[in-house]
Parts: structure tokens; C-alpha cells; sequence
């Protein structure tokens, strides 16, 4: 069972947390009549390996089992959205796989991290489908929980693996805080903003250099459900949140 709090915290709203529409054209290729994914990165060594992941082609080949046009599950409570997604990733692990449930997200659902941004639930899937390694990649959620003062769930997950480069390189185990917006009027997931444990440059450079470069790898996730649950009970989850930062980074 993963810790599951009703927490509080400054308001997300989904329109502040969605990123900007990333411009037409800024990695994409037009094989199809059916516009292609666009990823707007933050930085030009990102946009540079970008470009040796696999094709979108072969990641929305992948996913093409996934119905994109499937009703909605609108007017939800936020409770039993946590639920979903709870389970949802429990399922699919769809933060690696890209195999999303489309019902649980608006049209206007928009993602950003340190490294990318893009629109739309079908360019996220397609997005993550190419960057991780299917065979190694996994996600282990830590703790799941929904914020009604803020009309968000906060997914707190480790990740580890690899990254689809031609080389497979490894990926440093590491703790993400996902905050997901939810829309007021439907209930539907409209923004994702991943934070990560350690900085976006600590990590690019252990893929590249090795696991030995910077911050020690995140523990393993007994440990780290254990000490949010500790904190948790201690604290509330804003004390679980700094448990679990420091306890990535030691």
C-alpha cells in the first residue's frame, strides 16, 4: 500500500503550471498527414541527443494499441482520481512506457520538466516512449497524493534504467515529484510538471560520464516509501517531501 496523503501547499493552477506550446516544427518530421509531436527543449545538449532517439514514428507504432479518442472519464472527484492514476501506474508505469490512459486527460493537457516541454497527451506518450529503454526502465511510485486546496496530485516515484541512446546508457536512479493539475470544471489531469532530486545537469552528465559523477544514486524504494510514511506521520507531507529529497541525494 502507498502512502496516500491530503496534504496542502501553494495553489497550482493548471493554466500557471502548463508550459508554453512548443513551436511547430521544433523536432518533428511530417511522414503522415497526422501532425507530429513537437518538443521544445531548454537547452541545446538535450535538442542535440534528441536526435538519436528513436524515431516518433516507431514509439506511436508502439503505442498504436492505445485508443487517444476514448471518452473521457470527466467529473471524477479528486480522490478518485488519485485512485485511477494510482492504479494506472501501477499497470502501465506510464511515465517510461508512454502507456497512458487518455480518458484521465483534458485536450489541453500540457508537460514540462527541466530538459522539455511539450502539448498533448499523445506527444507525452510518444515523448517517453522514445526516451526510455522498454526493457530496463522501470517506475516505482513512492506515494501518491491528492491536494484539493490545489486541485493537484503530487506522484512521487523512483526511476531507474536506461536511455534509448544508441549506447543504452545507464540511467542514475533518482526520486521525481510529479505534480499533476487538475482541471476544475472536469476533473481531468491538464498539466504535469516533473522536479527532480538532483539537477538536470547532475544527471545528463551520469549518463554520459558514468553513475560515479556527482549525487550518490536514490536508495532503494523500500527505504524510501519507509521514510515518507516516518515523515509522514511525523510531519505531514510536506515533512515527507523533504525526507525523501534528502534521502535521494545521501
Amino acid at each position: 500500500m502507498l502512502l496516500r496523503i491530503n496534504g496542502s501547499t501553494t495553489r497550482t493552477a493548471c493554466q500557471a503550471s502548463s508550459p508554453k506550446q512548443p513551436p511547430t516544427g521544433s523536432n518533428s518530421s511530417s511522414d503522415s498527414n497526422e501532425a507530429e509531436p513537437a518538443y521544445a527543449y531548454s537547452d541545446p545538449v538535450n535538442q542535440f541527443l534528441g536526435q538519436f532517439l528513436p524515431s516518433n514514428r516507431a514509439a506511436k507504432d508502439e503505442l498504436a494499441g492505445i485508443d487517444f479518442d476514448a471518452p473521457k472519464l470527466s467529473g471524477r472527484s479528486i480522490q478518485q482520481m488519485a485512485e485511477l492514476v494510482e492504479a494506472g501506474l501501477s499497470r502501465s508505469q506510464w511515465f517510461v512506457t508512454g502507456e497512458v490512459d487518455p480518458r484521465l486527460f483534458s485536450d489541453s493537457f500540457a508537460f514540462k520538466d527541466e530538459s522539455v516541454a511539450t502539448t498533448g497527451i499523445k506527444a507525452y506518450a510518444t515523448g517517453v516512449r522514445k526516451l526510455f529503454d522498454q526493457a530496463t526502465s522501470k517506475v516505482e511510485l513512492i506515494s501518491v497524493e491528492a491536494r484539493p486546496d490545489t486541485q493537484a496530485l503530487v506522484v512521487v516515484w523512483r526511476l531507474e534504467g536506461r536511455v534509448n541512446l544508441p549506447f543504452k546508457p545507464k540511467i542514475k536512479p533518482y526520486v521525481v515529484t510529479t505534480t499533476l493539475g487538475l482541471d476544475p470544471d472536469s476533473g481531468l489531469i491538464c498539466s504535469q510538471l516533473d522536479e527532480f532530486s538532483v539537477p538536470g545537469w547532475d544527471l545528463l552528465l551520469s549518463i554520459l560520464l558514468g553513475e560515479g559523477f556527482g549525487a550518490k544514486p536514490a536508495p532503494p524504494v523500500e527505504e524510501l516509501r519507509a521514510a515518507a510514511v516516518a515523515a509522514a506521520a511525523a510531519g505531514g507531507s510536506k515533512a515527507a517531501a523533504n525526507v525523501l529529497k534528502s534521502a535521494s541525494q545521501k
